[in-house]
């Protein structure tokens, strides 16, 4: 049995106001619950995000732009915004350190902090707005990285459940599939294009959770405070 996510086949079912999806009808349980996949996988695509937990993105070693947030009596506190979010799981954070990158999240001499109490540790995660802070970092020994990036980040990201508007999203443009399948008796007055239209305005709306879609921080050019 194929398992989905952002919705089911009984969702598509009972929008289209027909008796529920099986190995005897048209199209079959099976092949709405594969068009059920694809959707959610563009959806996904075109969003540039994860909208359920099972189906979280991965970012392998993403390069990150350190800035400057406040100066210590010994060195600088800085800040780093991830491309995706919320993080689901921080894997490595490789920060260079003047010799070599160190992975702070693997290397036993660094420590996370918590959110509450961010300098018991040598960083911390706010996970919900994609950021990443550093206790302490030197800036002179960051100017020598080789590459020119001062830090690396392996992580994973998304909403752990499905809003209500994705999740009507998929159930029209399955819908849509499933009308395609049907021949015109079948279809009656329900227009598949309609139907992708619908779906197609909610994933184009730009506000989402106070942020835009895609779910990607602005890229920072230069300037005072970044390492």
């Amino acid at each position: 049995m194929t398992t989905t996510y952002y919705c089911q086949d009984s969702d598509v079912s009972d929008y289209l106001q027909v008796d529920a999806f099986s190995g005897s009808t048209t199209p079959s349980g099976d092949a709405v619950d594969e068009a059920i996949q694809n959707n959610e996988k563009f959806i996904d695509e075109y969003t540039d995000h994860a909208w359920h937990s099972s189906r979280y993105g991965a970012v392998t070693k993403e390069p990150l732009v350190v800035q400057h947030v406040s100066t210590t009596t010994v060195s600088y506190r800085g800040v780093m915004s991830l491309d995706h979010y919320p993080i689901a799981s921080l894997t490595n954070l490789y920060v260079w350190n003047g010799g070599e990158y160190k992975d702070y999240v693997s290397d036993s001499n660094f420590t996370a902090g918590s959110f509450t109490d961010p300098l018991s540790g040598d960083y911390w995660v706010d996970t919900d707005n994609g950021k990443v802070y550093l206790k302490q970092f030197p800036a002179f020994n960051m100017m020598t990285a080789p590459s020119g990036v001062k830090a690396y980040a392996t992580y994973t990201y998304g909403d752990a459940t499905t809003p209500h508007d994705i999740k009507k999203a998929c159930i029209l443009l399955t819908c849509a599939d499933v009308v395609s399948m049907w021949d015109n008796s079948d279809a009656g007055t329900i227009n598949s294009r309609d139907l992708k239209d619908q779906a197609m305005e909610i994933l184009d709306i730009r506000s989402r959770q106070g942020r835009t879609i895609p779910i990607a921080k602005q890229q920072h050019k230069g300037g005072l405070g970044q390492w």
